[in-house]
């Protein structure tokens, strides 16, 4: 048996210092049941440990250096070095919101259906997990059967490592990277640059990147419009006697546009705002963007199965991945925690429906996307510990080895997708 007999004394900002932690431990067999023996009581074992209170620089600067000097210098250093850090992480305004840049490579709507300018093979798609951006993208690829056109290489996020941003090949292994051979995302971007007198690429290395393997050059880097060049890709492409997936039917591209920018403003971009602000005013007028959204949807989300009607459109493959990092990453990381997308039963049911499709579960780790977010965004979690949960499970999404699996082509997938015209 063990019971504490005593411990360090003294509050977070004094006390003795050094002062031990003492535990008695006895034989369970000589303690009658119902009594407790006295911890000094004869043949008792008394085992000592010290505790480790740091530097103890609250202790011993005393009447040399006041307490509140210490502790505010402390707090103003950190504070900087978090503003600094946060700022070359998420560009600020002048009111401390973070003001995501605009994409190098953008295609244009014509050149999605010329084939001399986005070919129908030869493709490569470079995505990581842990990006929601990116999780859009990978996700699209399966759903609209473009495995055999489109060829992903794995990234991982590693600032360690990379020479510029975050992303590596996985495994900084170049034979991963079939197009350009290089062992991080820098690389990708100054070899595919469509200036090739260019000295070198000046810019954020971001992902998602599609790639024309066949012209060595960078299509696109902004996942929504590399979402819409596969949706055109699908169309023309699909061998599958039930057609082609279509995630912009035309009687509905007006609303989904409207869908799309909504979420951006409000909810795929805000949570982001809301997590690198450097500032509470603009932390909280992220934050209230984000819940207001969330509400909105869970009364869109309880009249039909899918953001648009009965059926999937872009809009459902955009709101997916913010809403399957939010209560692991967002509500933590980022702060938006006055609700969980738990506490909204129709968004939960809606996600689950969504992880019911083929490849919903092949394109996301939610426990790898976790590790990075919480590693790698150091100045938000300087400390590196991952919380404790949630899984997908938690989320209300089955994951079991038994779970339901809608199969591209079955009756079941055709009665929630538009097909192409």
């Amino acid at each position: 048996m063990v019971m504490v007999v005593s411990t360090a004394g003294g509050g977070f900002f004094g006390g003795p210092r050094g002062r031990a932690v003492t535990v008695a431990t006895t034989s369970s067999s000589r303690v009658p049941q119902g009594r407790q023996p006295h911890p000094l009581r004869r043949g008792t074992k008394v085992k000592t440990f010290s505790s480790n209170k740091g530097f103890g620089l609250l202790e011993w600067a005393g009447d040399l250096v006041p307490q509140p000097l210490v502790v505010k210098t402390t707090k103003f250093a950190w504070k900087e070095a978090w503003k600094t850090m946060t700022r070359e992480l998420a560009p600020q305004d002048g009111l401390g919101a973070y003001t995501r840049p605009n994409d190098a490579f953008v295609l244009g709507e014509d050149e999605f259906r010329d084939s001399t300018k986005v070919p129908t093979s030869g493709l490569f798609l470079y995505t990581g997990n842990a990006c929601p951006w990116c999780h859009r993208v990978s996700f699209a690829v399966k759903l609209l059967g473009l495995d055999s056109r489109v060829r992903c290489v794995q990234l991982e996020d590693d600032a360690e490592r990379a020479t510029r941003g975050g992303w590596i090949i996985a495994g900084r292994d170049k034979k991963r990277d079939p197009c350009f051979l290089a062992s991080d995302l820098r690389e990708v971007y100054e070899r595919g640059q469509r200036g090739k007198s260019s000295p070198g690429y000046v810019g954020r290395c971001t992902a998602p990147v599609l790639v024309d393997g066949n012209a060595k050059r960078i299509l696109s880097n902004n996942s929504t419009n590399i979402l819409r060049c596969l949706n055109h890709l699908a169309a023309g492409a699909s061998r599958e006697d039930w057609g082609a997936v279509n995630l912009w039917p035309a009687q509905l591209e007006d609303e989904i546009e409207e869908m799309n920018g909504y979420l951006y403003s409000n909810l795929n971009n805000a949570v982001y705002q809301a997590g690198f602000s450097t500032t509470q005013d603009a932390h909280d007028a992220a934050a209230s963007k984000v819940f207001d959204c969330l509400d909105r949807l869970e009364a869109v989300l309880s009249e039909r199965e899918f953001l648009m009607g009965d059926k999937i459109t872009a809009s459902d493959l955009l709101l997916l991945p913010t809403l399957c990092r939010f209560d692991a990453a967002y509500a933590v990381l980022f702060k938006c925690s006055r609700r969980r997308v738990t506490d909204y039963p129709q968004l939960t049911s809606w996600m689950q429906r969504m992880f019911e499709l083929e490849g919903s579960h092949e394109t996301f780790d939610l426990e790898a996307a976790k590790q990075s977010y919480y590693k790698q965004l150091f100045p938000l979690n300087p400390s590196g510990i991952v919380p404790y949960g949630p899984t997908l499970s938690d989320l209300g999404v089955d994951n079991g080895l038994d779970r339901k699996v809608v199969r591209r082509g079955s009756p079941e997938f055709l009665s929630r997708v538009h097909l192409a015209p």
